[in-house]
């Protein structure tokens, strides 16, 4: 049997109805902690960068003593470090979203405090998130080529349509690549004894032949994502645990064959056991 969207969509959000707190507020506890949080930060550190505009545009001092007074190797590396650890913290940060979203799915109970899982176990959570990237990264090498070799021959052939068959390919390939790590922090919260590289393998073998069914997943979220920004980012707030749990029931169904079910008196009744 296949993947069933509909059931597993209705399912995240008859899971959405019965939590405490509300999905809405944890994730507006997340976006501030994230998003905001670090806009704040990087809007402090480049406000040197920011004077320079001024100086530019209002001042008659001239652009190679702005340059020199402001844009300093420190200043340059204070912000880019800002920025590093900023990525790394959300990286954490998502960690923690993701294993409140599981916990969602499975109707556990999840809470405000489980949007910091990610620093109870921070190395597995940067580990697993580095190494996603790096091999997305150095796959994606292999789809950068194609696209160069249809670039050179739309150059010898003058055809812009080979251009563009070859971008078409490249985001194929990328988006198959970046799916396949998917579940990796998935495998991560479910076994704590397993390490980044292990959980990465079983995302890769569980996403083989189930890509395109999470892609046709995401893509059913498209409108309610266009439609956020009119309602000033408040839609957000509902489409992030709907989308959480979702895609939490999707890895429920490839790992374990079933999707979580309402408890019952006496137990649980889905195919986790006690967990």
């Amino acid at each position: 049997m296949g993947y069933n969207r509909p059931e597993s969509k209705w399912l995240a959000r008859d899971a959405m109805r019965g939590a405490y707190p509300h999905p809405m507020l944890v994730t507006l506890v997340y976006v501030l902690l994230t998003g905001v949080l670090s806009s704040v930060v990087l809007n402090f550190v480049s406000e040197p960068f920011q004077a320079a505009y001024f100086y530019l545009t209002e001042t008659n001092y001239e652009v190679e003593e702005i340059l020199t007074a402001i844009f300093t190797p420190q200043r340059i590396a204070v912000i880019l470090v800002m920025e590093l650890l900023l990525a790394l913290y959300s990286w954490v940060m998502d960690y923690g979203y993701t294993s409140y979203s599981l916990r969602l799915a499975r109707r556990e109970g999840p809470s405000y405090r489980n949007l910091l899982d990610g620093f109870y176990t921070i190395g597995r959570a940067l580990a697993v998130n580095f190494l996603s990237a790096l091999f997305v990264f150095l796959w994606g090498l292999i789809g950068m080529a194609v696209y160069v070799g249809f670039v050179f021959l739309a150059y010898l052939m003058h055809s812009v349509t080979l251009i563009l068959v070859g971008a078409l390919i490249m985001l194929v390939w990328m988006i198959a690549i970046s799916y396949r790590y998917r579940l990796a922090v998935y495998f991560l919260l479910d076994h704590p004894e397993m390490g980044a590289l292990e959980a990465i393998g079983h995302s890769r073998h569980a996403m083989r032949g189930n890509i395109m069914a999470l892609f046709v997943q995401d893509l059913s979220f498209l409108g309610w994502l266009i439609l956020s920004p009119f309602t000033l980012g408040i839609l957000s707030l509902w489409i992030g645990p709907y989308m959480g749990a979702a895609n939490a029931n999707f890895y429920n169904w490839v790992v374990y064959g079933a999707f979580p079910q309402r408890p019952q008196p006496g137990g649980w009744n889905g195919p986790y056991g006690g967990m």
